[in-house]
């Protein structure tokens, strides 16, 4: 299967050079990135073979432009000054994963924009932390986790079903959109899932994250065979080699991510209420008939003064905490 392109036409050397060092580092979205500083470079490789993007610097525009054969072409905007008409702007500086992440998005909502899906990688595995006491660690074990295998040289995927993930406060950042817009979307378009992914992602610590959503409910409406078709979708992206996520019943598909699961971490229960919990928990699933679920759970217990490790979510993995989930997932490695 040919490799979908991504073009770059600008004058402006040190800038091709620093994007597409970006774009190779990160292959979002399976692109090969191809750069050219003219336009007649550019218009002459794509009769060769089309581009699925071109971007285009501003300063770098000419008419010859329409010659280019591309899918979708942006503009990248420099100062706003030249009139150039019939084409989608981008803010030229601005971060790269930013710059990427807009592109891909509108690429993505543009029903003209035809995808390829990815396919020959084996199913990404799902990896679930629960807590049927709602333990507050279960969040930052989860997050832990999926960074130690990402220092393990894993691509990684972190989701949060928690009602109140306290991320925005947390990270100090502002999410424009969600995870609730992300699941709407790929049930639409479920073959441009990973420009949609690419475009609402972000990035901790090597560990890519879909923003938690802001009101829960929006999660509970969700049916459960739209959360099938969703994980699935994800699992059989090729985009990952681990999904780690953190679970609640806020997802109406909770018993199938239970079932899809390769491992379910749970933290140890301690005291009466807890205890009782967790056997109601198995209970539950035995009436269920999953009993797999029970087979493939991991109870593991929490290092004195775990608090003290989760004072930067940038640097679990290499945090005391991160130390003792090391050794729990390589003593449960499966």
């Amino acid at each position: 299967m040919k490799k979908k392109k991504l073009a770059i036409c600008d004058t402006d050397k040190e800038y091709l050079t620093m994007l597409q060092a970006y774009l190779l580092k990160k292959n979002p979205a399976g692109f090969e990135a191809v750069v050219f500083d003219s336009v007649r470079q550019a218009m002459i490789s794509s009769k060769e073979e089309r581009f699925e993007i071109l971007l285009v610097g501003e300063r770098t525009y000419d008419t010859d432009v329409i010659n280019i054969d591309a899918q979708k072409t942006f503009i990248l905007q420099e100062d706003g000054l030249t009139d150039i008409a019939g084409y989608s702007t981008i803010p030229k500086y601005q971060s790269m994963e930013r710059l990427i992440s807009q592109v891909l998005d509108a690429f993505a909502l543009d029903e003209e924009c035809m995808s390829v899906v990815t396919r020959g990688k084996a199913p990404a595995k799902l990896i679930s932390f629960y807590s049927p006491d709602r333990h507050k660690a279960q969040s930052i074990t989860a997050l832990t986790a999926a960074q130690i295998l990402s220092d393990m040289g894993h691509e990684v995927l972190y989701i949060s079903m928690q009602p109140f993930s306290g991320f925005e406060e947390l990270l100090g950042v502002k999410y424009e959109t969600d995870m609730t817009d992300f699941m709407y979307f790929v049930l639409q378009h479920s073959d441009k899932l990973l420009y949609k992914l690419e475009g609402i992602k972000r990035t901790i610590h090597g560990v890519d994250y879909l923003p938690p959503a802001l009101d829960y409910m929006d999660l509970f409406h969700i049916e459960e065979e739209d959360w099938i078709r969703c994980l699935d979708s994800l699992l059989c992206s090729g985009n990952y080699t681990d999904i780690v996520v953190d679970l609640t019943e806020s997802c109406k598909g909770f018993n199938y991510f239970l079932e899809k699961s390769k491992a379910i971490y749970f933290l140890s229960a301690r005291d009466t209420f807890s205890k009782a919990m967790y056997a109601q928990f198995k209970q539950l699933m035995e009436i269920k008939e999953l009993g797999t679920v029970l087979e493939k759970s991991i109870c593991f217990d929490l290092m004195t003064g775990w608090e003290d490790s989760a004072c930067n979510l940038g640097q679990l993995s290499v945090s005391p905490l991160g130390a003792h989930m090391k050794g729990i997932l390589e003593q449960n490695a499966r």
